[in-house]
This record gives structure tokens, C-alpha cells and sequence, in this order.
């Protein structure tokens, strides 16, 4: 039954955007080093610092997030959140800045914090009644993260890191869709 709950159009497009954020946040933890070294020719010890500044970022604003959550309307602080997240992702891979790097990575970590929580609320609003089987498949959601990185890896052994960080903005786009599906 939780399986057949994929039939459903949103339940399906919320699934995917699980496993976007959720390959998004596996994907800057293994990328940010790399990115870092191949940019900046940081070393590797302190390249490993830009991963611990994205899940600052992102637990700063996971509690900021929630405080906000109160009092506006989910949808639209997603699709704002996803909008800056976009912009920052891409002045991302265009700089070499050093500070402009630790800035953006600070920024996408910020605004990328309550996606996964939102989605997950609009999905299990969406089927009351299958709570707990859509919680389940949300949860299987999580899986994004073993999907997104090998496809990453090829591109970025092939082209770059910028490249293969590219499959990031994608599912980024893809989140901004599902934030724009929720406004109508």
C-alpha cells in the first residue's frame, strides 16, 4: 500500500523532491571539499571546513525556519527559501573567491534547512487518512542521497566539480517546481 501511494501525481512529485533535498544535502557534503580545493587550492584539511559550515548553516536555519513557520504560510517561505537557494547555488559555482564561496555555501546550507520538513508536511496533509504509509515512503525518500552522487562523481571526473555540482541546481529546479505546484 505505501508503494501504490506513488500512483498518486503529488504524492509522487513530493517523493522526488525528498530525494532531491536529500541528494542535495549528500551532495554538498562530498562536493564543498572538492569544489574548495579545485577553485582555491585550499588544502584538504581545511577544505573539510566548508561541509562543517553548510550544517551550520543548515541548523542555524533549521531553527529560524521554524520560528518563521508560525507565522507565514509554508508554500510561500518554500518558494522563497528555493528561490535564493537557486541564486546563491549559481553565484556559487561562477566564483573563485574564497569569501564569496564560504558565503553562498553558508546561504544555500541556510536556505535548504526546512525543505525536507515542508515537503514532508504538505505530503502527509495531502493523504490524512495513509499517514502512516506516506510517512514511510517519505522516509524511503532518504535513499536520494546514494542516487544523486555517483551521477555526480562521473560528471565531475569527466568535466569538473562545477559540472557535476550542475545535478545539484537541477534538483534545485526541481524544487522550485514543487514549491510552484503547492501555490495553485
Amino acid at each position: 500500500s505505501t508503494i501504490q501511494l506513488l500512483k498518486d501525481k503529488y504524492i509522487f512529485l513530493l517523493f522526488f523532491g525528498i530525494l532531491c533535498i536529500v541528494g542535495i544535502d549528500v551532495g554538498l557534503n562530498t562536493s564543498i571539499p572538492k569544489l574548495l580545493i579545485e577553485k582555491t587550492g585550499m588544502a584538504v584539511e581545511k577544505a573539510g571546513l566548508g561541509t562543517s559550515l553548510y550544517f551550520a548553516a543548515r541548523t542555524i536555519g533549521s531553527f529560524i525556519g521554524a520560528i518563521v513557520l508560525v507565522r507565514y504560510a509554508a508554500s510561500r517561505f518554500l518558494q522563497y527559501t528555493i528561490i535564493i537557494a537557486i541564486a546563491s547555488f549559481i553565484i556559487l559555482l561562477l566564483v573563485d573567491n574564497i569569501w564569496f564561496i564560504y558565503a553562498m555555501i553558508a546561504v544555500v546550507g541556510f536556505m535548504c534547512a526546512n525543505v525536507f520538513s515542508i515537503i514532508f508536511s504538505f505530503a502527509l496533509n495531502h493523504k490524512k487518512e495513509q499517514a502512516n504509509e506516506v510517512s514511510a515512503l517519505m522516509i524511503m525518500g532518504v535513499s536520494g542521497g546514494a542516487l544523486f552522487t555517483p551521477l555526480m562523481g562521473i560528471i565531475s571526473d569527466n568535466f569538473g566539480q562545477v559540472y557535476g555540482l550542475s545535478v545539484l541546481l537541477i534538483c534545485l529546479f526541481y524544487l522550485l517546481y514543487v514549491s510552484l505546484k503547492k501555490q495553485k
